[in-house]
């Protein structure tokens, strides 16, 4: 994975990381870091926002809409 765009939203005061796959550039997910994290810290702070999702993902299951 490549971090693609680091972005801060300045009213809500929250940052977004986005990062693309290597092997595929269709696929990419965007991760809230902490706010205000700068570009010397951003991925560090990626590859933690990604495990926690890794780790959240892992016992979910998908339902179909009712």
């Amino acid at each position: 994975m490549t971090v693609a765009a680091l972005t801060h939203d300045l009213i809500h005061k929250r940052s977004l990381v986005t990062m693309v796959w290597d092997d595929d550039p269709e696929k990419r997910v965007a991760l809230p870091v902490p706010y205000g994290c700068g570009l010397d810290h951003v991925q560090a702070e990626a590859e933690k926002a990604m495990r926690a999702l890794s780790a959240e993902t892992g016992s979910l299951s998908v339902k179909a809409p009712s």
